[in-house]
């Protein structure tokens, strides 16, 4: 399969899968009341970091040494896979000790699904590696589907938390057998101690930055929820949930640009190239954010019962938060071309711990507006600093004030009510494209 093809199909079964999670979103918050959403998002970010951790960087791992190291890596994905099983049996009584206590069962049904992440990941990564893009995308689909019908199911029979939680155990358990067994029939699966060390000492280094994209991502969760009501922080939630359409609308270009763009700086032509690509990547991303923002009244009214219609106010300053993050991953190729990946874990540890630092400092006094305001001063320190330092590597003449115009009317449409801003988002559209289509040796200079 092309390159394009398959990013293409990628693309698709992320959208299929990440677009029923927000169809399901009227059924979740019909079923539970705030305070029990507020609960499964707390759970939810748990996992996260819990996934992050069993992972083990299991996959970049894979990537790295390839087919001779196929099978250790899969056994050890296992093995690990196994000691999750017995921790979450042990630390599902320590449930009730959580900001928003949880019974022993929906520790036990998050700790089985999180177990088993390694198990999944590293076969899904032996059939990207193996250009089975189709395979990955029907493995992907329906597992997707799958869970969402038994979520469904179980949230109508009045199971609740633990109905959600027990269909993405079962779903987990179901397709981590399915997948183990199939790698392991063409790399075997070496059960073998002696070879894991080296696995580890490359694998759990690269934890680092995915531990820093929590702490950018969901770890307010966790800030909040000894500081605010249940029912603020299930609207915070909500609304951070719905700005990630904006990505989501971003995707198919970012699985397209993202693992070319090394090769096209590299190549003839590649940094006017690369400009003009980041160009129409930075302008998508605004008119994306914008869309959901100025959507948003209509998405929240519609799609929730009005217990959850105060995420109204969040959602806007959500999506820009969205909007800073695809951009700092949009002009950091810089980062990218030297002999580690040192640079981009520096930026992100120190966004990370910006983020943390003003966590602390802001949502005890401030709440959820502190906890806004701490992720918008991050995700602006990790812009700058990709910025800054790619720069530093390669100069590239990106658009950067007639970016910050295309900013200015976007916001400016989705501060309007609905219909006025439907007309102003067009026009921004027309302004982007005008930005777009203008010669590169304007752009230069803009």
């Amino acid at each position: 399969m092309n390159p394009l093809r398959a990013a293409l199909v990628y693309a698709l079964a992320l959208g299929w899968t990440k677009g029923l999670s927000l169809l399901l979103l009227p059924l979740v918050t019909a079923s539970l009341a705030p305070a029990a959403f507020a609960r499964l998002e707390l759970l939810a970010s748990a996992a996260e970091i819990g996934a992050l951790v069993v992972g083990a960087g299991l996959v970049d791992t894979l990537y790295r040494f390839g087919a001779p190291m196929a099978g250790r890596v899969l056994g050890l994905a296992v093995a690990i896979g196994g000691l999750g099983l017995v921790a979450a049996a042990l630390l599902a009584p320590w449930g009730a000790a959580l900001p928003l206590p949880s019974p022993p069962v929906e520790i036990m049904l998050l700790g089985a699904a999180v177990a088993l992440e390694a198990a999944i990941g590293v076969p899904l990564a032996w059939m990207r590696m193996q250009g089975r893009a189709l395979s990955w995308a029907v493995v992907t689909v329906v597992r997707g589907t799958a869970q969402a019908g038994l979520a469904a199911a179980l949230l109508l029979a009045g199971h609740g938390v633990a109905g959600v939680l027990a269909a993405g155990a079962v779903a987990a358990g179901i397709t981590a057998l399915l997948l183990v067994t199939r790698q392991a029939r063409e790399t075997g699966l070496s059960l073998d101690p002696a070879g894991w060390k080296r696995l580890l000492a490359y694998g759990l280094p690269l934890t680092g930055g995915g531990l820093a994209a929590f702490c950018l991502g969901t770890a307010d969760r966790w800030f909040l929820a000894g500081a605010v009501a249940p029912e603020a922080l299930a609207h915070y939630a909500l609304a951070a949930k719905l700005s990630l359409m904006a990505a989501l609308l971003t995707q198919p270009f970012e699985l397209w640009w993202y693992p070319r763009r090394i090769l096209v700086l590299e190549g003839a032509d590649g940094g006017t190239r690369t400009v003009r690509m980041v160009g129409v990547g930075a302008a998508l991303v605004l008119l994306a954010a914008a869309g959901v923002a100025l959507a948003s009244p209509v998405l929240i009214t519609l799609l929730t019962p009005p217990a959850y219609h105060g995420a109204l106010a969040f959602l806007p300053w959500l999506c820009a938060a969205v909007a800073l993050q695809s951009l700092g991953s949009l002009v950091n190729v810089g980062c990218y071309l030297g002999r580690t990946g040192t640079q981009p874990l520096l930026v992100n540890g120190v966004a990370a711990a910006v983020a943390v630092g003003l966590y602390v400092a802001l949502i005890p006094g401030f709440g959820v507006a502190g906890a806004i305001g701490a992720t918008l001063v991050a995700q602006t320190v990790r812009l700058v600093g990709f910025l800054w330092l790619s720069q530093r590597r390669v100069r590239l003449d990106y658009p950067l004030w007639r970016l910050a115009l295309l900013t200015i009317v976007l916001a400016g449409c989705a501060a309007l009510p609905p219909w006025q801003g439907v007309a102003g988002l067009v026009l921004g559209g027309g302004i982007a494209a005008l930005l777009l289509g203008m010669p590169l040796r304007h752009l230069r200079h803009g």
